[in-house]
């Protein structure tokens, strides 16, 4: 058996060999964690002067976007593998960030002042840490949080990974002589064949395996190395993760998605079922419960003190989403053929669908579409909701109920971002828009191949669109001081050089349709933009492009 040194050595190497991408995580973010708290009675400090950890925090993607956006912040990074750590910190000098530090140390031999941070992010590390390594999160955990700090971990759960322990068996074994990882991969690549066109007619457990093989070929070569093929992957059940969390002296709060511990959300015959079976039982029990219910493959544990532990309520307070602020962006689609008239049908900015058939909720869905990326309180909610209809003196009275209702619909969907006091996007500045810190750089060529971090918002989503040649040269013009006009104006400076590259400039006389046409384009990529949350702007400063692109499309 491998000492501790040498199972460590082995991560690190693992690490810098795959080279993971670094990857911003909204339910991992300081702001979503205070909000995810809250609901469950949990005060945490204010993420505006927080002081934030990350264990396993590769070249710093998930941090990035926090100290970008909440500059009297500071945030602490640590990650075994030296190469990633080092791309993380050529990109933090090249940007300037001085509210950031990344460190290349062994989890086992870090040491912080006591009671340093407000905020824990141990997101993926956990699973894949060797026994010596998780006993050193919990510990750094425990030892490095303040008075009000709350701890995150994502992890690995049984039975929902059961499954995936036999795949990653298989996969394992058909690579284990590999000379390297190029090699391991294609031999754990060729097994899915097996798991998926080779099953026996009698294998109760084919349709999982295919199925699992199938989402498998989906998913990028880093995730299947992350999850199938390092060294460590070793899951929890609910029950197990909890003990030990109490051992080293935690107390558990709940999950950093909370709308994953109602059983409501999974359907009535959960919700029925779940309730009499767990009637009566401690709160880790009842979600224990739950996951062999829904099958849960992974969990989001937030982990106090114990000392705090009375603190902690049974479960999401759903009354207390009155005291958050909310935000989304999406766009309407046409609905599918035979669709009920009444409902309405959306996409949000990363392309997931979501239909609604409550006139309260699709008034949420747009008054928050029109505000994106900026957020809005519950109070605002209500007054902006109010002509859904004709309301009489008494649906005026409940008007504030059906939107706590509606948004309770929503957020067990878990359509919504939110947050407790202004989003990342709330106290912008800027006289006209400009892009978020950060962006420009990593849209660079092959800008996040090189830093390792991939492109993100300020709500700590990514980012996944391209641009053209056109679109690139432009983004400077989104400086926080240029207007529409300007912008435009250089755009199509910009598309005039391109067509006289091509041959195909206009005449003087096409200039003026040419012009508008720049216009039209400008305001399409803003729109792009905007639902992207790549830009920020002053209530003022969306009001004056608003104006403007009406103006150009419609002449008004």
């Amino acid at each position: 058996m491998n000492s501790p040194d040498i199972a460590v050595q082995h991560i690190a190497a693992d690490l810098d060999r795959t080279r993971h991408p670094s990857n911003a995580c909204f339910y991992s973010s300081p702001g979503h964690i205070r909000a995810a708290a809250h609901l469950y009675g949990v005060e945490t400090a204010p993420v505006e002067k927080a002081r934030v950890l990350e264990l396993g925090c590769g070249s710093g993607g998930n941090l990035l976007p926090f100290v970008l956006a909440y500059p009297d912040a500071h945030a602490v990074g640590v990650d075994l593998s030296r190469v990633q750590i080092q791309q993380g910190q050529r990109m933090v000098q090249d940007l300037g960030v001085k509210n950031l530090e990344l460190h290349a140390v062994s989890l086992d031999k870090f040491e912080m002042a006591p009671g340093e941070f407000d905020y824990i992010i141990v997101h993926g590390a956990f699973s894949s840490a060797s026994p010596e390594l998780r006993k050193a999160i919990l510990r750094i955990c425990r030892e490095s949080l303040s008075p009000q700090g709350i701890a995150y971990t994502r992890y690995n759960t049984y039975p929902g990974w059961k499954l995936g322990d036999i795949v990653r068996d298989a996969m394992l074994l058909h690579s284990h002589s590999a000379v390297d990882q190029e090699e391991k991969l294609t031999g754990a690549k060729a097994m899915l064949t097996l798991l998926s066109d080779g099953q026996a007619a009698g294998n109760i457990l084919a349709p999982s395996l295919r199925a699992a093989a199938g989402q498998l070929r989906n998913q990028p070569d880093q995730y299947l190395i992350r999850e199938y093929l390092e060294n460590f992957n070793t899951p929890w059940y609910f029950l197990e993760f909890a003990e030990a969390a109490a051992d080293a002296g935690f107390a558990y709060v709940g999950d950093a998605e909370p709308q994953a511990e109602l059983s409501v959300a999974y359907g009535q015959n959960v919700q029925i079922n779940h309730s009499l079976i767990a009637l009566g039982q401690p709160k880790a029990m009842r979600q224990q419960y739950l996951d062999f219910a829904v099958g849960r493959q992974h969990r989001k544990s937030m982990l106090v003190s114990q000392e705090r532990m009375d603190s902690i309520l049974l479960g999401p307070d759903l009354a207390r989403l009155a005291d958050l602020r909310w935000a989304g962006g999406f766009r309407r689609v046409d609905p599918a053929p035979g669709a009920p008239a009444e409902t309405a049908h959306y996409v949000n900015h990363k392309g997931d669908a979501i239909t609604i058939d409550d006139p309260v909720a699709i008034a949420i869905v747009e008054t928050l579409s029109h505000a994106w990326p900026a957020s809005l309180s519950f109070q605002s909610l209500v007054l902006n909701t109010r002509d859904v209809a004709a309301l009489s003196p008494a649906d005026a009275q409940t008007h504030p109920k059906a939107v706590q209702r509606a948004l309770e619909t929503l957020f067990t969907l878990g359509a919504l971002r939110y947050s407790l006091g202004p989003g990342p996007y709330d106290n912008a500045e800027c006289s006209s828009l400009c892009l978020i810190p950060g962006l420009e750089y990593l849209l660079q060529p092959g800008k996040e191949a090189e830093c390792g971090v991939m492109r993100f918002n300020l709500w700590h989503d990514g980012m996944a669109f391209t641009l053209d040649a056109s679109e690139t040269s432009v983004l400077p013009g989104f400086n926080g001081k240029n207007g529409f006009s300007q912008v435009a104006a250089l755009f199509n400076t910009i598309l005039l050089a391109r067509a006289g590259a091509d041959g195909s400039a206009p005449s003087l006389a096409d200039r003026d349709d040419h012009a508008a046409k720049a216009r039209h384009m400008l305001s399409r990529f803003v729109d792009l933009l905007k639902r992207q949350r790549a830009v920020i702007g002053s209530g003022a400063a969306w009001v004056a492009y608003f104006k403007a692109a009406l103006e150009v499309n419609w002449g008004l």
